[in-house]
């Protein structure tokens, strides 16, 4: 695996190079990571990502073996040439302390996922590896809980490997674990993360059989599959005819079949010519996995429709995210130590694409954000705690994240809960502090302001 303190851009390094050689690099620093916006297909955020961003801060240095690469590189070796250059890029840790939203809460464009403070150098260098994380889990995680309260109850199962990079398919079997999702096909999610692992069978396994019977083979292929997994079978239906797979199935799988799953067609058509066939067979206890692309709206077509399903197996757009492909997080300074020794708020102020001056918090009265300044007491909930530092008391692991998801989807406000899009002038129920309107208003006008 690579280096944690490599998996980043390079405009990180020379950032790095330089603060060394000016003297900056050791001054304290606040950065943040937010959402700017969110489209109209999305009501709330689902955090996920801290966990595995956590683990690799712990780890975070440059071995040997980058340094020497970096010694042999055009622009970064002449810079290592210099005494405090390479004393920073050889003692580099990091030491900082890291707040944040935790994995599985819901939360809202324009307030804070992540603060960071620390020494310049090592809050700058964190940036490429803490917006990669974080953009890539929350994004899934948030399609994901939509996905999971649109099945109303059903399981959902993350069939999305063969759709995603191979190291992202198992982060992103974690985020759709946390979301609300009962389980992955990806076997290295289940060694690393802990998420149940599950499968049924692909059509290649049924036409294997069909080479010595033609469609009959699929009596076999459903016979032998069940003679070896029993009671864990559930019988992939729809290689030829769906409605006379499920028959063949019933017949030759019996009491053992967990289920049949059908992965084309006319869905609700099939899931109820499907329950009513295993009804007829005494098998009430199978039940009719449904596949084929599923998204939110779908599931929710069909079960307003009154499909008889009992789980959805749902890949690409729990993976991809089609409707979202990024959340566009940004990773930005807000307070930095000036020459003094003080601590000073700043912003960046390009239209369209400006920051936020100032640490913050974000208190919640049910599901009513106020983001105000760190400092500030609040009502409500603080909903930043301290993931790493000396005051850290979190727990990072995938199932307390999963937990923290439950109750907070559980809690959803009807309006947050729903599916439709945005209207118009439908925002987020977020809002800003009076102390911090001041604050970000002084720097707006005269650059910086001493917290």
């Amino acid at each position: 695996m690579s280096s944690p303190a490599r998996l980043t851009d390079r405009y990180q390094l020379t950032m790095l190079a330089a603060y060394a050689e000016s003297g900056h690099a050791g001054r304290r620093a606040v950065f943040e990571l937010f959402v700017r916006r969110l489209p109209s297909s999305r009501r709330f955020l689902l955090a996920c990502g801290l966990g595995r961003a956590l683990a690799l801060l712990d780890g975070l240095a440059f071995t040997p073996g980058d340094l020497a690469r970096f010694d042999r590189d055009p622009v970064l070796g002449p810079a290592l040439g210099r005494p405090r250059v390479r004393a920073l890029f050889e003692g580099l840790r990091f030491s900082g302390r890291v707040f944040a939203v935790p994995e599985g809460r819901v939360a809202f464009p324009g307030e804070p996922l992540v603060r960071v403070e620390g020494t310049l150098a090592e809050a700058q260098l964190v940036e490429t590896l803490l917006l990669s994380i974080v953009n890539h889990d929350t994004r899934v995680a948030s399609k994901c809980a939509r996905i999971a309260l649109a099945a109303r109850g059903r399981p959902c199962l993350e069939f999305g490997t063969r759709r995603a990079h191979e190291q992202a398919a198992v982060d992103a079997a974690r985020a759709a674990y946390i979301a609300g999702f009962a389980g992955t096909s990806n076997e290295e999610a289940g060694e690393r993360w802990g998420v149940p692992v599950t499968g049924t069978m692909a059509h290649s396994y049924v036409l294997a059989h069909a080479a010595d019977a033609g469609e009959d083979g699929e009596r076999e292929a459903f016979a032998s599959y069940a003679a070896l997994f029993g009671a864990a079978t559930t019988c992939l239906v729809d290689t030829f005819d769906p409605l006379r797979g499920v028959e063949r199935a019933a017949e030759h799988v019996g009491g053992a079949l967990r289920g049949v799953r059908l992965d084309s067609g006319d869905l609700l058509a099939l899931s109820r010519g499907a329950r009513e066939r295993l009804d007829r067979a005494g098998l009430d206890r199978a039940g009719v996995v449904l596949s084929d692309d599923l998204d939110e709206l779908k599931i929710a077509a069909l079960l307003d429709a009154g499909a008889p399903v009992s789980a959805f197996g749902v890949g690409t757009m729990a993976v991809a995210t089609p409707d979202t492909p990024s959340l566009g997080a940004v990773y930005k300074l807000v307070a930095l130590e000036d020459a003094s020794g003080a601590m000073v708020a700043v912003q960046k102020r390009a239209p369209g694409k400006g920051s936020s001056a100032a640490p913050k918090q974000v208190h919640r009265q049910g599901f009513e954000d106020v983001v105000g300044l760190a400092t500030e007491a609040g009502e409500g909930e603080p909903l930043l705690v301290e993931a790493l530092g000396p005051g850290a008391a979190y727990d990072r692991s995938t199932e307390a994240a999963r937990a923290r998801a439950q109750a907070d989807l559980a809690a959803l406000p009807e309006a947050l809960r729903s599916l439709a899009p945005r209207g118009d002038g439908e925002g987020f129920p977020v809002t800003v502090s009076p102390a911090l309107a001041r604050v970000q208003a002084e720097v707006a006008r005269a650059g910086r302001v001493t917290l």
